[in-house]
């Protein structure tokens, strides 16, 4: 009786395998319909603007733009920058602080910093950065003898060298994350203990032992990581330079200007970028094979110690103050938010006052209740998706093939020129500017991160307990939900509260959907922070960094509790 009951459930979950695979196909059609729809315009097809014919027209205007090199050269310099950067800081960081009470608190900050969206943080950024920011504050005019703001350019600088230091502090942390997950699947502490029992240093071990294990594990996140810092707009509009500005930005406003045949160009630079990104990925790939070939000879020459050991000192050194930069600008927030008065060079407002957010009281609700709704129904669709599609994983390992080479491209492939493609197909369906609309592409870009965070957990699950669970109850489904799904709430809530993470940064999706109708906190933040009011920026920004933030600590603090409030709450149900 057991075994046919958990046959049946069986085979209602093999039932699923066509839901799965109506899944699947509605995850791949948006992402061809994008591609396709970035292509064609690109070479000067575009029946809804009557082009009909194919030419080459658009590149010979994207090459003759007088701000396209510059653009590109920023690109390249401030993603791959930051890209080398944050890489090095948070493998230096493990290296250095691993098996130390210091690597616990890094790891209980990973959370809270991830939570928060990349434009709240660079906002915060700005306000500290500034030349009439904290910073300058705190060291004037003791220090500095100013009494007025200096004229230096320390944000949106020409070389990208703010927006470089917005990328560190943003994705250091997501690296290091990545980092301490992987390093779960090897045998780290043996091999720690071997090498340092054999007279190499803690250093030298993580240089010449651990480094070549582990690079292979998180290749895949760093080339997301550098897709992102290739292609990232609201944090380039932000803090990013704008004379000239990044290639994505020059070709987001190409795609806004009033000159339609402007969208065949943006097209065509579209198709440029992700050649460029493609083209970096193999560089970077090549430049660590090319690495590797000439440091081979180094792991077995029998040196006990690392030169390279100050330079991790200080990478770890740098992180460190990294987060202390993200910590204060996450402070800022709340202060502008309720300034009344703040001079230069008082570090602190010589006056308070709630009569601004009493001001932006309703829209700030709307925004608020805008982006909540967004948020909620994309993660939660997302986490159903991919509780099916991982139990069907689980049953059929290859039934998922296609999904799981799908699902990483909506993450890796340019917002800018890929949600155009997109934007048209919602113009020729009506379906543009509609709350859906702009919840189907957030579902797109959720997806990936809630269906990646959760695999890991669910496919390791022990099976054991939900048989013995069928085998007490011989209730299968009631045994999943109250039994399978209980155990794993830690991952579940975690997948959650990333996906409302994920779901709030997004800023090209809503804008591309919504069609300038539909506004949440992240887009109305981002069009305001160029504006001066910094305490109208502070509201929306620290609203828009507040909400993840709260998610995010429930995560951690629900499953913790969970268990014994339904408990109790069952048993007082039970004496009733």
């Amino acid at each position: 009786m057991i075994t046919l009951s958990i046959s049946k459930f069986t085979l209602k979950l093999n039932g699923l395998a066509t839901a799965s695979r109506l899944i699947t196909l509605l995850f791949i059609l948006p992402i061809i319909l994008g591609l396709v729809g970035t292509l064609l315009p690109a070479f000067d097809f575009l029946p809804a603007l009557s082009h009909y014919q194919f030419s080459l027209k658009p590149w010979f205007s994207l090459f003759e733009s007088p701000e396209l090199w510059g653009s590109i050269k920023l690109t390249l310099l401030s993603g791959l920058l930051a890209s080398f950067i944050s890489f090095v800081i948070a493998f230096a960081t493990i290296s250095v602080f691993y098996e130390s009470r210091w690597l616990i608190s890094i790891r209980n900050t990973l959370a809270p910093i991830l939570a928060i969206p990349h434009a709240a943080i660079a906002i915060g950024l700005v306000f500290i950065l500034s030349p009439s920011g904290w910073i300058v504050r705190l060291l004037s005019p003791w220090l500095t003898d100013y009494e007025r703001p200096p004229t230096w350019i320390s944000v949106q600088d020409p070389y990208g060298l703010s927006l470089v230091l917005a990328l560190v502090v943003k994705e250091t942390p997501y690296l290091l994350f990545v980092i301490l997950a992987s390093l779960e699947q090897i045998k780290t502490c043996e091999l720690i203990k071997v090498g340092t029992s054999m007279g190499y240093t803690r250093i030298a071990v993580w240089r010449k032992v651990i480094l070549p294990i582990l690079y292979p594990l998180i290749r895949l996140p760093l080339l997301v990581i550098l897709a992102f810092s290739l292609t990232v707009v609201d944090l380039s509009l932000v803090i990013g330079p704008n004379t000239p500005s990044t290639f994505a930005v020059t070709l987001f406003h190409w795609f806004n200007d009033t000159d339609l045949d402007m969208r065949f160009t943006a097209s065509a630079g579209a198709v440029l970028l992700m050649f460029i990104i493609l083209l970096s990925a193999l560089c970077w790939e090549a430049l660590y094979q090319i690495f590797v070939l000439f440091d081979r000879r180094r792991w077995c020459n029998g040196k006990r110690t690392s030169l390279l050991t100050p330079i991790f000192h200080g990478a770890a050194f740098t992180y460190l103050v990294s987060m202390l930069l993200a910590v204060l600008s996450l402070i800022v927030l709340p202060i502008w938010a309720f300034t009344h008065r703040w001079r230069f060079p008082d570090i602190l407002p010589t006056s308070w006052s709630f009569k601004k957010i009493e001001q932006l009281a309703p829209l700030l609700f709307e925004l608020a209740c805008v982006s909540l709704v967004i948020a909620f129904t994309s993660t939660l669709l997302a986490l159903c998706i991919s509780i099916l599609m991982l139990e069907q994983k689980r049953t059929l390992p290859n039934s998922t093939r296609w999904f799981d080479r799908f699902i990483y491209l909506p993450i890796i492939l340019p917002q800018v020129g890929f949600l155009f493609g997109i934007q048209v197909f919602l113009i020729w369906s009506n379906n543009s500017s509609s709350l859906l609309a702009v919840i189907g592409l957030h579902l797109l870009y959720v997806l990936p991160y809630v269906y990646l965070t959760l695999s890991g957990p669910y496919l390791a699950f022990n099976q054991s307990f939900y048989r013995q669970a069928v085998c007490l109850t011989k209730r299968p489904w009631h045994s999943f939900l109250q039994v399978k799904l209980a155990m794993l709430k830690p991952a579940l809530f975690s997948a959650f509260a990333l996906g409302i993470a994920v779901s709030f940064a997004q800023y090209l999706p809503t804008l591309t959907a919504g069609e300038g109708r539909i506004n949440t906190l992240t887009t109305e933040a981002v069009a305001l922070a160029a504006s001066g009011e910094r305490k109208k920026v502070g509201n929306m920004a620290m609203l828009q960094a507040l909400f993840p933030l709260i998610i995010f600590m429930l995560a951690q603090w629900l499953p913790r509790v969970w268990t014994q409030y339904r408990l109790k709450l069952a048993k007082m149900i039970t004496h009733k």
